[in-house]
Parts: structure tokens; sequence; C-alpha cells
């Protein structure tokens, strides 16, 4: 585990009694100009010469965000009144807060005692009295006195006696706030991925030519649907997104197929809230699916390693689904009640999406992945020109279900063929082709729908590779 304490500029006895002067003016100074609000002084209990380093403060202030998110809750007013967060005597803030001192302290002491890591907090309530101000007891408000973190004991008596040495002290904050900083950082990385899936299913529809498929230009395959239906639906998965990444973030377990399992339950309800927002309109069905599994798969692999591993991410997707396509596709239902996947696979033998997702999305990462990454230019032309190369490998259901016949694969892969060899959409020539192909696919009413899919897919891994591989880490 990681030592917190291993840096830091340690602080002498007068340093430490000089910010307690400098926090006592301070202190005075706000229950003088704000008396009718409550004042509150935070500061951290953290032994030892060294009170302040990068994680003491990261700690500090993601635990405050936590205590400002439950005044919030509250509707309780209150704003901040200075800080210092880079003294070496260790962070401090000051807020004034709209309520009487007997309910703020109430507050601050379940705050305190809410978790491990948050008794480490020392949150004083200052009232004055008889022309002194002082900080609100715990006994003044009929609460019960605080416990050493180490051994539960009261923490004065410990104090007094000195029970424990600096070193015992210092472990066990040091585990605190690793856990702590853990657990702050999974959440963050959480909210990141279920950003850059909603941003997937947006520049997924924006980016134009796409043949065969909605974008603000063209949607002549789609009649049914146009850009702004599909904004709707992505707004409308932004709970099933959060609900993937969790599942993947927060389970004691590294069983993958149980937690796939649990994702498809949420799955079905993310269905429905798709099919209220676009009116019964399917603009993000094989998405759900698909995007759902790979959020999945990267926040448990990011909960197992602290880090970004696309390799990683690949196996955990295999390891969900490996028995996908025996469950789903050989045992099939009455052939009134078949999905078109299901069709394409008793009368072809394709396994569809069921079948790439098995064997972990092998198209997205040897060719969309490749090409999203290396491709120059804004993401328009990124997005694009991946589009294209992806739909060259894919045997995508949603246009052989258009086109009646699995013979349709041929013809589009000679079509883009020849596109992608007059440079797609980086040259005059190649966009030429490509509004040509659009035009095409919809006079015929044809679709590249699964082909979408994969580009969502690859979109939100090229996030995770550029926007959160060098960022966020656990180590």
């Amino acid at each position: 585990m990681k030592n917190i304490f291993t840096n830091g500029e340690k602080q002498d006895i007068p340093a430490v009694l000089a910010n307690k002067d400098h926090r006592a003016a301070v202190q005075r100074r706000l229950v003088a100009d704000y008396p009718e609000m409550t004042v509150v002084a935070a500061k951290l209990n953290i032994p030892g010469p060294i009170k302040n380093n990068p994680a003491i403060k990261e700690f500090f202030i993601v635990g405050l965000n936590q205590l400002e998110h439950q005044w919030r809750q509250a509707g309780t007013l209150f704003y901040q009144k200075g800080q210092w967060l880079d003294a070496g005597t260790g962070p401090e803030r000051f807020y004034l807060v709209k309520a009487a001192a007997p309910v703020v302290k109430a507050a601050t002491t379940a705050f305190e005692e809410a978790t491990a890591s948050n008794r480490l907090f020392d949150l004083d309530v200052l009232v004055k009295e008889n022309g002194q101000v002082r900080p609100l007891s715990r006994a003044d408000s009929g609460q019960s006195a605080r416990r050493c973190f180490v051994c539960g004991r009261p923490a004065k008596e410990c104090g007094r006696s000195r029970r424990h040495s600096v070193a015992e002290l210092q472990e066990a904050v040091n585990k605190l706030i690793v856990a702590a900083l853990t657990a702050a950082h999974r959440s963050v990385v959480s909210d990141r991925l279920v950003q850059f899936a909603q941003r997937a299913l947006l520049y997924e529809v924006m980016a134009w030519p796409k043949p065969g498929l909605v974008d603000p230009v063209e949607h002549g395959a789609h009649p049914d649907m146009d850009a702004f239906t599909f904004i709707n639906s992505a707004v409308s998965l932004r709970r099933y997104l959060h609900q993937a990444a969790e599942v993947g973030m927060r389970a004691n377990t590294d069983d993958y197929p149980l937690m796939f399992n649990e994702l498809r339950e949420f799955g079905k309800v993310a269905e429905q809230d798709m099919f209220a927002a676009t009116r019964g309109v399917n603009t993000h069905k094989g998405a759900v699916f698909s995007l759902g599994i790979l959020v999945m798969a990267t926040a448990a692999s990011w909960r197992k390693l602290g880090r970004v591993d696309l390799d990683d991410i690949q196996v955990v997707v295999k390891a969900a689904l490996v028995d996908l396509v025996k469950d789903d596709l050989k045992k099939l239902p009455n052939a009134a009640d078949e999905t078109a996947g299901e069709l394409q696979y008793r009368k072809y033998g394709l396994t569809g999406i069921r079948g790439e997702a098995q064997a972990g999305y092998p198209t997205v990462f040897q060719y969309g992945l490749p090409t999203m990454l290396e491709t120059v230019g804004s993401w328009n032309t990124r997005i694009v020109q991946t589009l294209l190369t992806l739909a060259r490998h894919t045997e995508d259901s949603t246009l052989i279900k258009r086109a009646g016949d699995p013979a349709i694969l041929q013809w589009k892969d000679k079509q883009v063929d020849e596109c992608l060899a007059a440079g797609g959409i980086t040259t005059a020539a190649g966009r030429a082709l490509l509004n040509d192909l659009e035009q095409e696919f919809s006079r015929r009413h044809l679709s590249l729908g699964g082909t979408a899919d994969l580009i969502i897919l690859t979109f939100f891994l090229t996030l995770v590779k550029e926007e959160l591989a060098n960022g966020l880490s656990n180590e």
C-alpha cells in the first residue's frame, strides 16, 4: 500500500502554534463580520510532523465536497469564506452557514461519524459567548464524544495517555486516506466513463456523411428518425450507463458472467426508457447492449488494475460473455418471436453482434481503434474514416436484414473498398464517392446500423485511451 507520509514538509511546534494563532484571528473576524451566519472552520487531524502533501490535500477537498453536497441536499445555504490548502501545517477552509449553530453542529458531527475516514475531519462550529469565540462542543449539543480512529476508545483518553505511537497513528491514517482516495478516484472514473459513453452516442449521430445512417444532413434510409431523435435517445440512457459503470466498478466479485446478467436486467429497463424518449423508435437498442458491456468492462478493469489497459478490457468482455452465443442463439425461440439476429443465425449461421461481442469485439480492437487513433483531423474526419474501415470488416446484420440476402455484403465491400482506395473522407475524390454512396444507401433504404454500433464502441474506447489513460490512477 502507498505510504502518503513519504513526502511533505515537516512542521515544528512553533509553525503549528503560529498557524493556530492565525486561524483564531480569522475565526474571530468572521464571527464578528457575519453575526447572522454560523462560522464553520474545517481542518484535519493528521498525526506527526507531516501535515500536508498532495494526497492529504486531495482527501481534504474530496471530503468537504461530500459535506457541501449534504448541505445542499438538506437545503442549507452556505458559502466558502477563505481557505489555505497548500500550507505546510495542513489544509483548512472556512464556511458561513445560514443555520443555527446547534443545527450545524449536529450536521457536522454526523458527517464526522459517517465513515471511518471522515473521523479525520475536525469541523469546528463557532459561537460567541461573553465576548469570546469558542467551538461548540459535542457535549453542548448532547452528542457523544469523539472516538479514537485506531482503537475506538474516547479520543481524549488516548491523547492524554499517548496510548498510540506516532507511527501507529500514521499507519491508521494512511490506510483511511488511501482507501478514501481510491473510492473517490473510482467514482470520478465512473462519471468519466458515463460522459465518454454519452459523447460516443452523440458524436456518432453528428458525423457526416455516413451511408445508410442518420446524420444532421441525411436520414433517407431511416425516415422515421432524425438527429434529434438520437439526441433524445442518448440523453435517456444516462441512468443506464451510470448503472453499467457501477456494476463494473463496485462489484465485490470477478464473476463477470454474473455481472453481465445484472447489466442485462438494467438494459431491459433502458430499452423502455429509450422507446419512451423516441416515441417507439429503435435508435440505440444495439448500443444499449454493446456500449453497456464496454462501459461495465472498462470499469471492472479499472477496479482491478487502477489504470487503463485496453487488452484487459477485452479480456473482461470475453470472460463476461463466454457463453453468449450458446445461451442466446443455440436455444432459439419460436420463429414468430425471433429477432433479426436470431433469424440470420438460423438461416445463414451468422452469429452477428453476439458472436462479435463474445469474441471481445475484435473488429473494434483490430480495425476500428487503430484507424481512429491514427487518423489525423477533426472528430468528424476520424469518425467517418473509421466508420468506413469498420464497415469493410463487418457482417452488418442490419444491412443483411434490409437487403434480405447476405450477398449484399459483397456489394458493400466493393463500394467501401473503392471509397477507401480514393482516400475516404480525407480526399476530395473519396468524399465524392462517399456522398454518392450515402445517396445510394438512402435510395435503396439500406442501413449500416450494426456498423454504427461499432463506431460508438470505437469512439468510446478512443476517449478512454486518449483522455483517461494519462489521467487518474490508483497507483
